[in-house]
This record gives C-alpha cells, structure tokens and sequence, in this order.
C-alpha cells in the first residue's frame, strides 16, 4: 500500500505534458482571438470620438464658449497629423471680438481642451464630411464642434448649424459612424 507521503511529485513527463497541451491551445486560439482585435479597435476608438466630444460639449456650457473639433482623416497630406483629431476653444479670451475668434482654426492663445488623439492601430479615419444643416453642400473643413448651449456650433454671423459625420474603417473594412445633430447630440452607427 502506496502513502501520499511516498510521492514527491510530478514526473518531468507529467509536466512536459501539460505545458505542450496549454502551448496547443494558446496556438489554435491566437487566430480567433485577433479576429476580434480590428472589431474591438474601432468600436474603442469611436467611443473615445464620442466621449470627447461629449466633454467638449460640456466645456463649450460651462465656460460659455465655441469649442472645435478638428478631423484630421487619414488621407490628409500633413502625415504627422493624419488620422487623428484635436479639440480647442475658439476664443482665444483676450476679451476683443476680432477675425481670430469663432473662425474654427486653431489660432495662437486658445485653449486646447483634448490634445491631438491618433487612431488606434488598424483603424483609419477615413473621413469627416460636416454640412451646414439644411445645405445639402459640404464645407472644405473637417469640422464640428458646439456653441454655448451645446449646440451643434455655428461659424461666425451665421444661422446655420454645422453637422455632420466621422467614419472609421478598420482593418476588416468594417465602418463605423459618428455623427453630430443640430442639438449636439453624437451617435455611432455600425456600418458593413
């Protein structure tokens, strides 16, 4: 009759064994488990668009100002700012109405509120199309933003809300939506 005692442990085959099984599995699950990745990096950095631009909407209430959201689609030709985005106050506060403020350029003195944010590893901003609502013509800027009451924000001695729509590709060409109403409300939509 064999004792607990009598048995030290396990044989170097017992253990060779078991770390070859857990190697096996770690191999035939690396394949499913990237499959998610692209899927996971868009779904991420939408919700990071989205989440930015809810806190430049409460900046823009809080301290009663414009605030910008600047697109910077993957295809821009400044490389080193492509495929990222940048969020500022359009005022530059020196308490003079002058051409610098509301004109949704980052200009000297205003106040960044989200630092320049690249994509995530394999996923694009492919494009940024902002309309002046009701239009139907899209403007040469890849801008939103909003006003003091959190509205969609309007250039300056203009009526017209600027909105519009932010879309990511990932890796596996699917596409994500982001897009800014009239009331400043931002939304993602899953496209193919």
């Amino acid at each position: 009759m064999r004792h607990l005692s009598d048995h030290q442990g396990f044989s170097v085959i017992e253990i060779a064994v078991v770390v070859g099984i857990i190697v096996l599995l770690a191999v035939l699950s690396a394949p499913v488990m990237s499959g998610y990745s692209p899927s996971y990096n868009s779904k991420k950095a939408a919700r990071q668009i989205v989440s930015q631009m809810q806190l430049a909407r409460i900046h823009a209430i809080k301290n009663r100002v414009t605030t910008v959201v600047v697109f910077y689609p993957d295809s821009f030709t400044d490389a080193d700012q492509a495929n990222s985005f940048l969020i500022f106050e359009d005022d530059n506060r020196d308490d003079i109405d002058d051409a610098t403020d509301n004109n949704w350029i980052h200009d000297a003195g205003e106040n960044v509120i989200a630092q320049r944010t690249y994509m995530p590893r394999n996923v694009k901003l492919i494009s940024a199309t902002f309309t002046p609502n009701g239009s139907g013509e899209a403007t040469e800027t890849f801008c939103g933003g909003f006003d003091s009451q959190g509205l969609a924000a309007r250039k300056k001695n203009s009526v017209v809300y600027v909105t519009g729509d932010v879309q990511l590709k990932n890796s596996k060409n699917q596409t994500r939506t982001i897009s800014l109403n009239p009331f400043g409300k931002t939304k993602i939509a899953m496209g193919s």
